[in-house]
């Protein structure tokens, strides 16, 4: 099983430019304290204030399920990594009968910002339609993993 990492820990052991993105500011202050190295912006998921090409990777952990238009995330991620560039993403896992109850019954009322959570299948295809390819996904008891290549 390969290990997944976040950009900001794994600026902590190499020398990466690392970049990071929340629309609450309460996330963007916890995450400039915890990795001072690293640039962090208050903002949406889409659009992104990156330019076209200019990352190489695109890590999403633990905040796809907030976003509203995964679809124009999906094509924000086509446009803004370079050649070969690989999006990774780490979303809470739910059985089919849990996501339907959470999707129908709890996010349509919760004020935490979660949107809806996908199956593996739900999230490959976002990727796919923009383009994306050389997927890979597992599932771990409550994490499912996906990447993908431009």
């Amino acid at each position: 099983m390969r290990q997944w990492i976040s950009a900001g820990e794994l600026s902590k052991k190499a020398r990466v430019n690392a970049f990071g993105v929340d629309i609450s500011e309460n996330m963007i202050a916890s995450a400039r304290e915890r990795y001072p190295d690293c640039t962090f912006t208050v903002g949406p998921c889409a659009p992104l204030g990156f330019e076209n090409e200019s990352m190489d990777v695109i890590t999403v952990s633990c905040a796809f399920h907030h976003f509203e238009n995964p679809r124009t995330f999906a094509g924000e991620c086509m446009r803004v990594l370079k050649s070969h560039g690989k999006v990774f993403i780490a979303e809470p896992f739910y059985s089919p009968v849990v996501r339907c109850l959470a999707n129908t019954l709890v996010f349509p009322f919760s004020n935490k910002g979660d949107v809806r959570v996908y199956s593996q299948k739900e999230l490959r295809l976002f990727f796919e339609s923009a383009g994306f390819t050389g997927f890979e996904s597992y599932i771990t008891d409550t994490v499912l993993f996906l990447s993908a290549e431009k």
